[in-house]
């Protein structure tokens, strides 16, 4: 693979782990926000609210857990382009 791919490739993969962390951080503060507030105005009258709370609540770990996929994904690929060292 040439230099300039593997720098494209490392930069979309570092973007998608930052896309990833932010969105199910995000996704965790709305979705208790939105849950919260369904339960203070009621859920009965705004179930929309309470759907999507609990939507948003559900989406955060995976989120976060493809964020650290990610993560692990582009250390390895950056640890296997260093030469090997030799201890003595």
């Amino acid at each position: 693979m040439s230099r300039e791919t593997k720098r494209n490739l490392a930069l979309v993969e570092s973007a998608s782990a930052i896309a990833c962390f932010v969105g199910g951080i995000l996704a965790g503060i709305l979705g208790t926000f939105l849950s919260a507030s369904a339960w203070i105005l009621g859920g009965e009258q705004h179930p929309v609210v309470h759907g999507l709370g609990t939507a948003f609540l559900l989406v955060t770990i995976p989120l976060l857990i493809l964020a650290g996929y990610c993560m692990d994904w582009l250390e390895r690929d950056s640890t296997k382009d260093r030469p090997p060292t030799s201890h003595r």
